[in-house]
């Protein structure tokens, strides 16, 4: 009652459980018979849309472009499945996803930026049962010292301070686009500097929070997802080490990856 009261005064109006969970089975079923590669994106009647595959330039443009067609003041159920993808083409998505009133749902695999910018965009967030949720960080200040020799190795030494200078405004952009986004989403806007500052402890102190070395990507409980205004509203993934293991295990992936509390 109390949460149908919050959600009608913040001028949500999410679908119903049972259109999310049609929606959800319906992009289920599409996705393990589609080809991501030529039909990233599929709508579900007037209030769902389905997209699986890597983020680019061209699903981005394919994702904003459907979601353009659905109507701002009605309910949108959006089901990805992306391991990820480009940092600009994911913030779009996230950027087009802001006006509409979401429910997204991460289903199978929500990596990197699909996690990043996908999954922080919605009004509502929803995990599917046994899906990846799995950061790696976003935009951040580059290491300049090593920015600065492999650039060195590549171009004349009277280039290199030019050429350095234009890849730090180039991120420097990006991370002001990020920051505006995660102000847009409701979200902690030094989200992605606190996971940066993971890789700045020592070894010890990075095996105290998670057990496994050197991760590629990491899943966050989803109590310290809702530190930083990420507030999963129905977080069906692993909950362990073990459990996130045998998730990936049994997608057939390798990755080193890390369950974080």
């Amino acid at each position: 009652m109390w949460l149908s009261l919050l959600i009608a005064l913040l001028g949500m109006n999410p679908a119903s459980p049972e259109r999310e969970t049609a929606i959800v089975e319906a992009c289920r079923m599409w996705s393990r018979s589609s080809d991501p590669q030529s039909q990233p994106v599929r709508q579900i009647a007037s209030d769902g849309l389905c997209f699986s595959g890597p983020i680019n330039d061209g699903t981005s443009a394919t994702f904003v472009s459907a979601l353009s067609k659905f109507e701002p003041s009605a309910p949108v159920v959006v089901v990805v499945n992306s391991g990820g993808g480009e940092i600009n083409a994911g913030m779009a998505m996230g950027e087009a996803l802001i006006p509409l009133q979401t429910t997204v749902v991460a289903q199978t695999v929500c990596a990197s930026s699909c996690a990043n910018y996908l999954f922080t965009a919605g009004d509502r967030r929803v995990i599917d049962e046994g899906a990846l949720l799995l950061f790696h960080g976003g935009a951040h200040p580059l290491d300049e010292t090593q920015l600065r020799q492999a650039i060195a190795a590549q171009v004349a030494a009277d280039q290199v301070e030019a050429q350095v200078a234009s890849v730090r405004a180039g991120v420097q952009k990006q991370i002001d686009r990020q920051d505006a986004f995660l102000r847009r989403a409701g979200v902690d806007v030094n989200f992605f500097r606190w996971m940066a500052g993971f890789n700045d402890l020592s070894d010890d102190g990075r095996l105290a929070l998670c057990p496994t070395p050197d991760p590629v990507m990491i899943l966050y409980s989803d109590r310290l997802l809702a530190t930083h205004g990420v507030t999963v509203d129905a977080g069906r993934g692993p909950r362990s080490q073990a459990a996130l293991d045998a998730a990936v295990r049994a997608l057939g992936r390798s990755d080193a990856v890390c369950f974080m509390r």
